[in-house]
């Protein structure tokens, strides 16, 4: 118990301590998010979660458990992307230079720790599909696409961090209804840095004086641990759950990333065109204020993950899980990504909305300059 104690609490603490310790270097090196654009808060804000983040899990692994499996090359993969999510948070690099960065750290995820998903089960109700020689291919586009919707569902306060945690929270579930609890090392030192984190982004009175982002260094990183452990954890004889498990438990970015990209691809636009149309866009122009944008959504990802973890356990099949996942990816579609319930004029106001606070936010400035 000390020893589980220590590895949420030290990767908390480490992270704290560097969440104000980056903070006074954040201005100095330009690791600052304006407002502007897509970009719906008020003040300078410094970017420094992610760097905060990696600080606590290395610390808080290497101090508690020193023999995760494969550690090496899920530090490597970690350090990677970190690197680049902090020059993107910086320099705004191109989009290929972080494809080449995130894919590299898939590719240590698949060559050098040798984690690959072989199976998804029995999601069309009959054998088990086997992916074969597709298998290593699969796994990176499968990374890729974690690593991607994490980054796209941190578009609003507390709601990557909450999301990240809810998932982390519901597998460390499993494993201990399983029995397996080779992951839950792992599993503790993130909560505690997302933890750890939150306290500096959960929007509330008490964190506006100290408000912090996690960035791309950190939604990234995030996508990606998690990416690493629902591979883990579904593979093989001793799998904790099935993968179509793991689609419920990160169902909101699942669904508002391949919502996003088939409402662009209808506009006639990039699926990777950047919009102000995700989830957290859609209930912001609903009304809701940040705080309780963040709470709706902590609510939906437990709901979605006690389903898929509650069902598997329950004796549900993966076909019927499969099958109802679908239908509300759907649904989740024609409410939050069609803009058949949020339709242009609300979009438009939107844009008003923020243009004008923006606008406000750097009057303000000016006068304060004078």
């Amino acid at each position: 118990m000390p020893g589980k104690f220590l590895g949420l609490a030290l990767p908390l603490l480490v992270t704290i301590l560097f969440m104000f310790a980056l903070r006074p270097l954040a201005r100095s090196v330009g690791l600052i998010d304006r407002p502007g654009g897509r970009k719906m808060h008020i003040g300078e804000i410094p970017v420094i979660g992610g760097l905060a983040m990696f600080a606590g899990f290395l610390i808080g692994s290497l101090f508690t458990y020193q023999t995760l499996p494969h550690f090496e090359y899920l530090l490597a993969a970690l350090a990677l992307l970190v690197l680049v999510g902090a020059l993107d948070d910086r320099f705004d690099l191109p989009a290929p230079v972080r494809f080449i960065g995130q894919t590299c750290a898939a590719v240590l995820m698949v060559g050098g720790a040798g984690l690959t998903v072989l199976d998804l089960g029995r999601p069309f109700f009959g054998e088990v599909v086997e992916l074969g020689w597709f298998s290593d291919l699969f796994t990176i586009a499968i990374v890729l696409t974690a690593i991607n919707a994490f980054n796209m569902f941190d578009g609003s306060d507390g709601v990557a961090g909450a999301q990240g945690l809810i998932g982390l929270l519901f597998m460390g579930i499993a494993c201990l209804v399983s029995g397996d609890m080779r992951a839950v090392p792992l599993i503790t030192v993130m909560c505690g840095c997302l933890l750890g984190f939150l306290m500096f982004n959960w929007p509330s009175r008490r964190t506006s004086g100290v408000r912090a982002f996690m960035g791309d260094a950190g939604s990234t990183m995030l996508g990606f641990l998690l990416a690493w452990l629902a591979v883990e954890l579904s593979q093989g004889a001793d799998a904790v759950f099935t993968p179509v498990v793991a689609l419920w438990v990160f169902a909101l970015p699942i669904y508002d990333l391949f919502s996003s990209m088939v409402r662009r691809m209808v506009n006639g636009l990039s699926p990777f065109h950047g919009d102000s149309d995700h989830l957290h866009h859609v209930l912001r122009r609903f009304g809701l204020s940040s705080r309780k944008v963040a709470q709706a959504i902590l609510s939906a990802a437990t709901v979605t993950a006690a389903v898929g973890v509650g069902g598997y356990y329950f004796g549900a099949s993966d076909g019927w899980l499969f099958t109802a996942w679908l239908i509300c990816g759907v649904a989740y579609h024609m409410v939050f990504g069609s803009g058949l319930v949020f339709g242009r004029r609300a979009a438009r106001r939107e844009v008003a909305d923020i243009a004008g606070l923006t606008g406000s936010y750097w009057s303000a400035g000016k006068q304060r300059r004078r």
